[in-house]
């Protein structure tokens, strides 16, 4: 099994290193692609932190990445994958504007294939227009993105233990939530993990 993940400079740190490495305990191929670029170009990860007498987070250097695959490559064969993962971080606030990062993402739901988008990761669907009529949670900034985009934004007080199922798309409003988001994700693409009994 493969699924695709939307990545570029300035996503969440935490956002792409556990998702991938939950594909990768699963045995579930996980493909990062970033437009213009190709395998082995490296995209730059942060850390958003929420530090006492900020009035929002502030951003610190997160950890290199190299790409594993090649946009274009993987763009143009999307029937090989089971499922999406958009991240978030900051990626999302410009990769909205590029045609070729939106059609993927309508691909995805024109299919109706699993897709799990977390935190800013909803202002790529939100531009993409696949959000009319959907319920889904989201980092509380990206609210508006939602609702203008025709969706229903689902408040959550805690981030750490809440994730919305809508459908095929599940999503989440910040990286403290990645675990719960991934087994609904998991769930979603039909990969069942047994645990042994106590």
């Amino acid at each position: 099994m493969k699924v695709l993940m939307l990545a570029g400079d300035a996503i969440e740190d935490y956002e792409l290193y556990a998702p991938l490495k939950a594909m990768e305990m699963l045995g579930i191929q996980c493909d990062v692609v970033c437009p213009d670029k190709k395998e082995g170009d490296e995209i730059h990860a942060v850390l958003h932190v929420l530090e006492p007498g900020y009035q929002t987070y502030s951003e610190k250097p997160g950890h290199p990445f190299p790409l594993p695959s090649t946009f274009a490559d993987c763009a143009s064969n999307l029937d090989q994958y089971a499922g999406l993962i958009v991240p978030g971080g900051r990626f999302p606030e410009y990769q909205r504007c590029d045609k070729r990062v939106l059609d993927i993402v309508r691909a995805f739901f024109r299919d109706n294939k699993p897709v799990a988008a977390l935190c800013h990761g909803l202002q790529i669907l939100a531009a993409a227009g696949v959000l009319k009529g959907r319920e889904c949670s989201a980092f509380p900034m990206c609210q508006l993105d939602v609702e203008n985009a025709g969706g229903k934004y689902v408040d959550f007080e805690a981030f750490s233990k809440n994730v919305h199922v809508d459908d095929n798309l599940v999503s989440a409003p910040a990286y403290p939530a990645i675990g719960v988001w991934l087994k609904e994700f998991i769930r979603l693409l039909g990969v069942e993990v047994k645990l042994p009994q106590a």
